[in-house]
C-alpha cells in the first residue's frame, strides 16, 4: 500500500472572525512507533472550535498556538496504516478517536480519568485536531466502533456525549423518575444529556430562547416539556410548573446569564450539573441559595477513557443515536462555524473529511432524532 503524501485540513491562519478559516493542503503524517494512521471520515464541531478561532483560551491551554492550527476535538474514521509495534489494532478497523491528551501514567490516567491529569489537554485545542483527512496518533487513543454504529454517528460522540455521560451518570448519579431541566437545550452536549436522561427513565424538560427552537425541541421524542425563556426570571415559571417544588437536576452549560435562574429552579437537595460557560463564567449568585436548600453544584468536564468507552457500549446496546443537524464538506468549515455561532442547529454539526466513497458512511437520520430511542 502506498502511503499518502498530502492531505486537506480545516485550519485557522489567524484569530478573530470566520475569515481566518481556510482549507489547506498539508503534508500527510506518518505513524511512528506505537501509532496508527487514521483516514478521518467525519469530524464534529464544538463550541470550543469557535472559542479557539476567536483567540479565547481556558485554563491550561498552551498558548500561543503556532499557526496554522487544525481544529477539531471529535472524529471517526478507518485505520489505514500501522506504526512499528502496534498490536490490537488492524488496518481496516473502524475507529473513534479519544481526544484527551495526558501523561498516561499518573493515578488519574491509570484509573481512566484523564481529565483530572495535571497534563490534561485536548486534540484540536492543544494539538492539531481532527478536521483533516489523516491523523497519526497513539494506538491507545482509538476505540473500535460497534458494527451497528455508523462512522458519522461515531464522530458526533466523543466530546458531547462523553461529557454528558460524565455529568449525568458518573458524577450526577441521575436516577429514573427524576425530573431534569436542560438550559439552552439545542447544543450537542445538551441534546446528548437529554437523550441519555430519557433513556435512563428521567423526565426531560428544556429551555430555549426562541419559539422556533422550542417547536423543534418539542418534536424530539425524548423531550417532555419545553419552556421559551428569552430573558432572565424564568425560574418562576419552572417552579410554578412543579407546584413550587422545583426540579431534581439542572444541566447548565450557559453559565453566568442563567445560573441564578438555574439554581432557583432546583428543588430541596437538587443538583446543578455544569460543563461549560458559553455565556460567561462570572455569575452573580447568593451562596445561601445553595447551602440553605441542600443544593449541589457538580462540575463535569470531558471525562476519561472509561466514560468514552461506556458511551459507545451504550449506543451499541440501546439503539440511541446522536442527533445530527447537518453534514457539510470539509471546505465549508466557515459555513459550519456560522451555523454554530448563530445557533441555528439542534444537536451536532459534522464535516465530511474523507474524499473516498467507501468512507461515506452516513447516519441513519439527520435533522431529526433517530427512531430507535426507547423511552422507559
Amino acid at each position: 500500500m502506498v502511503s499518502p503524501t498530502s492531505m486537506k485540513a480545516a485550519a485557522i491562519t489567524g484569530y478573530g472572525g470566520r475569515e481566518n478559516l481556510v482549507t489547506l493542503d498539508l503534508p500527510a503524517p506518518t505513524p511512528g512507533a506505537g501509532e496508527v494512521l487514521v483516514r478521518v471520515a467525519y469530524a464534529a464541531l464544538n463550541r470550543a472550535d469557535v472559542f479557539i478561532r476567536q483567540g479565547l483560551t481556558g485554563p491550561g491551554v498552551r498558548q500561543p498556538r503556532a499557526l496554522p492550527h487544525v481544529l477539531g476535538v471529535d472524529g471517526a474514521g478507518v485505520v489505514v496504516e500501522l506504526g512499528e509495534g502496534v498490536a490490537g489494532v488492524n488496518v481496516g478497523d473502524r475507529v473513534a478517536v479519544f481526544p484527551a491528551l495526558s501523561c498516561g501514567y499518573c493515578r488519574h490516567c491509570r484509573r481512566g480519568e484523564q481529565s483530572r491529569c495535571s497534563d490534561y489537554g485536548l486534540l484540536g485545542e492543544d494539538e492539531w485536531g481532527l478536521q483533516r483527512e489523516l491523523i497519526a496518533l497513539p494506538a491507545a487513543s482509538v476505540l473500535k466502533i460497534p458494527d451497528n454504529v455508523s462512522l458519522a454517528d461515531a464522530a458526533a460522540v466523543p466530546g458531547a456525549y462523553t461529557t454528558a455521560w460524565t455529568m449525568l451518570v458518573t458524577k450526577g448519579r441521575l436516577r429514573a423518575g427524576e425530573r431534569m431541566l436542560v438550559v439552552g437545550a439545542s447544543g450537542g452536549v445538551s441534546v446528548a444529556a437529554m437523550q441519555i436522561a430519557a433513556y435512563s427513565g428521567a423526565e426531560v424538560w428544556a429551555t430555549t430562547r426562541t419559539a422556533e427552537k422550542a417547536e423543534r425541541l418539542t418534536a424530539l421524542p425524548f423531550v417532555h416539556r419545553v419552556f421559551v425563556t428569552p430573558g432572565p426570571g424564568w425560574s418562576e415559571e419552572i417552579r410554578h410548573a412543579t407546584g413550587g417544588e422545583g426540579v431534581d437536576v439542572v444541566v447548565d452549560a450557559v453559565g453566568a446569564p442563567t445560573w441564578r435562574d438555574s439554581i432557583e429552579s432546583l428543588a430541596q437537595g437538587g443538583r446543578m450539573l455544569i460543563c461549560g460557560a458559553t455565556g460567561g463564567d462570572r455569575p452573580d449568585i447568593s451562596i445561601r441559595e445553595i447551602y440553605q436548600k441542600n443544593r449541589q453544584i457538580i462540575g463535569g468536564p470531558f471525562g476519561g477513557w472509561n466514560d468514552f468507552r461506556e458511551v459507545y457500549d451504550f449506543l451499541a446496546s440501546s439503539g440511541v443515536r446522536p442527533v445530527i443537524d447537518r453534514i457539510l464538506p470539509l471546505d465549508q468549515v466557515g459555513e459550519a462555524h456560522r451555523v454554530l455561532e448563530e445557533q441555528e442547529h439542534i444537536g451536532k454539526l459534522l464535516l465530511r473529511c474523507a474524499q473516498t466513497e467507501d468512507l461515506i458512511d452516513e447516519p441513519t437520520t439527520t435533522h431529526a432524532p433517530h427512531p430507535h430511542l426507547e423511552m422507559t
